[in-house]
């Protein structure tokens, strides 16, 4: 009987199969853990179709892109200050949103504050990420998370001034103080670094969502990683960063 009735409802709503069949069962499973670890979250249809439309924009002939892969992407605009884990798979022409969050970009309008620059960073044990130390400023703020926290470091990256001058930041994905920082993610509120939920930093920690250089790497890439860490099969290497007001 209740093949019967699943029959019925795929014949009559055959969106429901192919939408969601095509996908892997480990896309699968990373959105139902990011909705448990993280929270459940929808995206709005103007967001959806940005995210896809820049990110195509970005890798469009880029080599490193030509098999499946999971990415993040930020959208810096001021009024959206938002950030997704997603999946790529360029054969197939789709991009899969597995979860969104809020995040803070740059705020180039703060003295010694930076525009986090637009572009595709790739994480490489080239130049080694590390793990926050948890010690606070004298603000009392611990800027990187609480001690363990990852911090994701992408190098000298080109960005500009308020004025459009051009400068070069030190690009870094980490978590914000639990108390006083993450409040506050979603509206441009960083030095030019992203900084990210707590929860999401752990999430792509334990999956090892962007850190297939460092699965690859030498024992001392591989040292910056969790022990108890689950790394996915469609590991990336990419922090995507656009601007839906261009």
């Amino acid at each position: 009987m209740m093949i019967r009735v699943i029959s019925f409802f795929l014949l009559f709503f055959p969106w429901f199969s192919s939408a969601n069949a095509s996908l892997p069962a480990e896309v699968q499973m990373l959105k139902t853990a990011f909705e448990k670890e993280v929270a459940r979250t929808v995206p709005n249809d103007a967001y959806k179709k940005f995210t896809k439309v820049e990110i195509r924009k970005f890798i469009k002939g880029n080599p490193d892109f030509s098999s499946p892969q999971y990415a993040i992407f930020v959208d810096r605009n001021p009024g959206v200050q938002t950030g997704s884990v997603v999946y790529i798979n360029p054969a197939a022409n789709r991009i899969t949103i597995i979860g969104v969050f809020p995040v803070s970009t740059g705020n180039p309008h703060r003295r010694g504050f930076f525009e986090t620059p637009e572009g595709v960073f790739r994480n490489s044990p080239e130049i080694m990420d590390y793990r926050a130390l948890g010690t606070k400023n004298s603000k009392g703020w611990r800027g990187l998370g609480k001690k363990g926290s990852r911090v994701w470091d992408f190098g000298w990256q080109k960005t500009e001034l308020a004025d459009g001058k051009p400068f070069e930041i030190r690009l870094l994905m980490h978590a914000t103080d639990p108390n006083f920082g993450e409040p506050r993610l979603g509206k441009v509120d960083s030095k030019g670094c992203v900084r990210i939920p707590a929860k999401v930093n752990a999430f792509l920690d334990k999956y090892g969502i962007i850190d297939a250089s460092y699965e690859d790497g030498s024992a001392r890439a591989k040292s910056v990683l969790l022990r108890d860490r689950e790394p996915v099969r469609f590991a990336g290497q990419y922090l995507i960063v656009g601007d839906s007001r261009s």
